[in-house]
């Protein structure tokens, strides 16, 4: 009977806790073979982008499917410690599948779950939906711990649940910041497994949140000459009180918090830190070096040199530069890359001349500078080409272009509104300026319905011109101190970027210099744009393999083939299931490490250099 099996249950669970074990302990003795968390979902609905997520969260072991593969059943999905399902409409099988799933023992986090899924949830349908509402986490859950409070913006539709046994992980509040009464994400015990819920779409809202209004393509909206991608957070898309809180950032930390949660069923997991080393922060530094001449650059260069940063010179005019005085800054590690020019379309900029103008400067540098591949970009003007090549309407055609010509990185979103009849639409100035994006992380840009592209979005963050048309040098560090103050301070971490045009340099120097000291003060260095570029690239490529969780151990493999000056930092929970570390091991031979605090959990960090594979131990001991 079920009683019986339920006596049966806890009979086992206490043997094993008189061995000396968890039952995650025992299930995952030998590993499963396979990766620990799977992602099911169907093209379209954001399932590819769920995987950004997780490698930015730095979970680079997990797979993704699609729930109408013909090996979806009951066996195959407790294969994996947990399942992520992203937005679909699941058949009656489907969701008598994943209800038995999480019933026996399974564990199941949920993107906007449709209605035969509600119990699985612990929650019953109201009926009613929201419309780019916002969330409050309550972070005095044992998931919301660390997390912030202040209601963070969502967009998308977000349906209302009413609670049925359910608890509620975050509140949902209406678009004008009202609250509803009804949860945004929900946990419940199901059986003898665990289901988590987000009643929207969590990575379609991260991806309009970065990117903006994908209705506004192509369309001026801010009165500004050209058409920009800042064009696309106009009308109120961003709530600019939020700008300080990096709130897509913070609501990615709420689905890690769900995973480490779900994780302490199974087997503790390995990620890798956001940034190089044990940074909390890092800076890069880029010149548009339109109209100037090489003898004009002069100074500028041996003054960011002077102070032991690098910085990357996106170049207009080929005629203007020699051959001799690139090849020496590439010495010095300066990047030297392209600053395409389509500003005779900047109104109505077109698919087939955009990617014509970067074919005909691409060419440039190749043919005087022997500069084969472009990898990071910064267009003059900003200009954003909002249509695809048949002249459709299409908020990444830009960055498709740019990833069709091998372009990896772009610098293209920027902190620029002076003069707009929307006002100060991306928000405040000073130190009071933060992310419009809502992140300061640098991810890859994803179509309005999904799909990755293979191109990274690196929002530039400190940009001169707008504080040099205020005169407002003060203004212009301090923008850069708050960004960095709150990532080495309040967890809010950011990437962060600076524009210092050389034409404008009588303005800037000032100010940079005093960043670059600031940085330096601080010990944060400042690269180039194709140097973080690679560093992220040899994080996303880096990967766990055989992670094994057996008498108090956890053991996993790291293989990495991309190599950079830059560290990967391996982090693993420093307290789990009332058991905390005392050693690690690297290739079977015990090693420092450092304990930080991360948004509210202790972490054991430890650093490798990219490139190579590593056998890693970490022993547990009761606390």
């Amino acid at each position: 009977s079920k009683e019986n099996m339920k006596h049966l249950y806890k009979i086992v669970i206490l043997l094993f806790t008189i061995a000396g074990l968890t039952y995650s302990e025992s299930i995952n003795a030998q590993g499963k073979g396979n990766s620990p968390l799977l992602v099911l979902g169907v093209p379209g609905h954001f399932d590819t982008y769920t995987g950004e997520i997780l490698k930015t969260e730095g979970f680079n072991d997990f797979e993704i499917g699609s729930v109408n593969d013909a090996k979806l059943s009951l066996k195959y999905l407790k294969l994996f410690d947990i399942i992520i399902l992203t937005e679909v409409a699941l058949t009656d099988q489907q969701a008598e599948i994943f209800d038995a799933y999480v019933k026996e023992g399974g564990n199941l986090i949920a993107f906007r779950p449709g209605k035969k899924m509600a119990p699985v949830f612990g929650m019953k349908d109201n009926g009613g939906t929201v419309s780019d509402g916002y969330i409050s986490i309550d972070n005095l859950s044992a998931i919301g711990k660390g997390l912030i409070g202040e209601t963070l913006q969502l967009h998308g539709t977000a349906d209302m649940y009413q609670l049925d046994g359910g608890k509620k992980i975050a509140s949902l509040y209406t678009r004008t910041g009202l609250a509803t009464g009804y949860p945004a994400v929900v946990m419940n015990d199901y059986g003898h497994g665990h289901a988590i819920a987000f009643m929207y779409n969590l990575p379609k809202s991260i991806v309009y949140t970065r990117q903006g209004n994908y209705l506004f393509a192509g369309q001026e909206k801010d009165s500004i000459n050209g058409i920009r991608a800042m064009d696309m957070f106009t009308d109120g898309w961003v709530d600019t009180s939020k700008n300080t809180l990096n709130q897509a950032d913070e609501q990615m930390r709420l689905l890690t918090h769900c995973i480490e949660k779900m994780s302490s069923y199974t087997r503790p997991l390995p990620r890798f830190w956001y940034f190089p080393d044990t940074l909390q922060c890092l800076v890069t530094l880029t010149n548009d070096g339109e109209d100037s001449k090489e003898a004009e650059f002069e100074q500028q260069f041996a003054d960011v040199d002077s102070k032991g940063a690098k910085m990357t010179l996106y170049i207009k005019e080929t005629g203007l530069i020699s051959k001799t005085w690139v090849t020496a800054m590439a010495k010095k590690g300066f990047e030297l890359a392209a600053h395409f020019d389509d500003t005779k379309q900047a109104q109505d900029p077109d698919w087939k001349t955009m990617d014509s103008v970067i074919k005909d400067l691409n060419r440039k540098m190749l043919t005087k500078y022997g500069i084969a591949n472009i990898k990071t970009v910064t267009n003059h003007w900003f200009v954003w080409c909002g249509k695809d090549s048949n002249g459709v309407s299409d908020f990444t055609a830009q960055a498709k272009l740019e990833a069709n010509n091998g372009i990896q990185l772009d610098n293209n979103y920027a902190h620029y509104d002076n003069n707009s009849s929307a006002g100060h639409f991306l928000g405040a100035m000073g130190l009071g300026q933060g992310n419009y994006t809502g992140s300061g992380l640098c991810m890859k840009f994803a179509t309005s319905d999904g799909a990755v592209i293979d191109l990274y979005q690196h929002l530039c963050s400190i940009y001169d011109q707008q504080y040099m048309e205020h005169k407002d040098s003060v203004g212009f560090f301090n923008s850069f101190k708050g960004l960095m103050d709150r990532s080495l301070n309040n967890g809010i971490y950011s990437y962060i970027s600076i524009k210092a045009h050389n034409n404008e340099y009588f303005f800037s120097k000032t100010p940079l210099m005093r960043m670059l000291d600031y940085a330096k003060e601080n010990g944060i260095p400042v690269w180039t744009a194709v140097k973080l570029l690679d560093f992220l690239k040899a994080k996303d490529e880096a990967g766990f393999d055989d992670i094994k969780w057996a008498n108090s151990q956890l053991s996993f493999k790291i293989k990495s083939s991309l190599t950079h000056t830059g560290r990967l930092t391996c982090m693993v929970p420093y307290v789990y299931n009332g058991r905390k570390i005392n050693k690690v091991s690297v290739n079977s031979t015990a090693q420092s490490y450092i304990v930080r605090s991360i948004k509210g959990f202790e972490y054991a960090l430890k650093t490798v250099s990219p490139g190579s594979n590593y056998n890693i131990a970490v022993n547990y001991i009761v606390k």
